[in-house]
């Protein structure tokens, strides 16, 4: 599978993966900003700064290695496919970026119930801001395959980092754009499916959960 792959679908009834923003990065799953600066003490800017500074430098060694070596889509006793890593992955470092065709939430709004009218049984779509959503259910890349569980291994957040490269055709202002990065929530070892918790709102017409996890509350909802 390439970096960026189309897709056939795979029957699965994941409508998004998240649909809240928040205002901060966490190991949550929820999808924010960085704390803005005024906000932070000169200390708190440094390390902030610093903090930055690492993750941008984890994000650009994640990419020099192929995806398909580091990672691999398979059957998955939870649902589906799902995401398996090749390699061993210490805590917090990056696992995948969350690729596919970035949009705005009209054009969301109006694909998802498209989706859900033609039957495609799939729908991979991870808000970035408040005004765009990235979609992977036709244009993606293998971290559309994560499963869910009620005991992750792996977060994501939004991050931003500079995409001065001409190889990057995602430029925002010329210099920085934000990205979906799913991170290792601890120690993940070779062979391991990699997991994450949907967040999904509670609403009528719960979705059942498989994972299996000691702590499975049964639904996504």
């Amino acid at each position: 599978m390439t970096a960026i792959a189309r897709s056939g679908g795979s029957g699965r009834i994941t409508r998004a993966l998240v649909r809240a923003v928040r205002n901060a990065d966490d190991d949550t799953g929820a999808l924010g900003g960085e704390a803005a600066p005024s906000s932070l003490t000169k200390q708190g800017e440094e390390k902030a700064k610093a903090d930055r500074h690492l993750t941008q430098k984890k994000y650009r060694r994640l990419k020099v290695v192929p995806m398909e070596q580091r990672l691999a889509a398979r059957r998955s006793h939870i649902h589906g496919w799902g995401l398996f890593t090749k390699v061993d992955i210490a805590k917090d470092d990056p696992i995948v970026e969350y690729m596919g065709e970035t949009i705005r939430q009209p054009i969301a709004d109006i694909r998802e119930r498209a989706y859900e009218i033609s039957g495609e049984g799939s729908c991979y779509m991870f808000r970035l801001d408040m005004q765009r959503i990235v979609d992977a259910t036709k244009i993606g890349c293998m971290a559309r395959f994560m499963n869910h569980s009620c005991q992750p291994n792996a977060y994501a957040k939004i991050i931003t980092v500079d995409t001065t490269s001409s190889a990057d055709t995602n430029i925002v202002g010329g210099k920085q754009d934000k990205k979906i990065v799913v991170f290792a929530k601890r120690t993940i070892t070779s062979g391991e499916e990699i997991t994450y918790d949907y967040k999904f709102p509670v609403e009528d017409g719960s979705l059942r959960c498989t994972c299996g996890a000691p702590n499975c509350i049964g639904r996504l909802n």
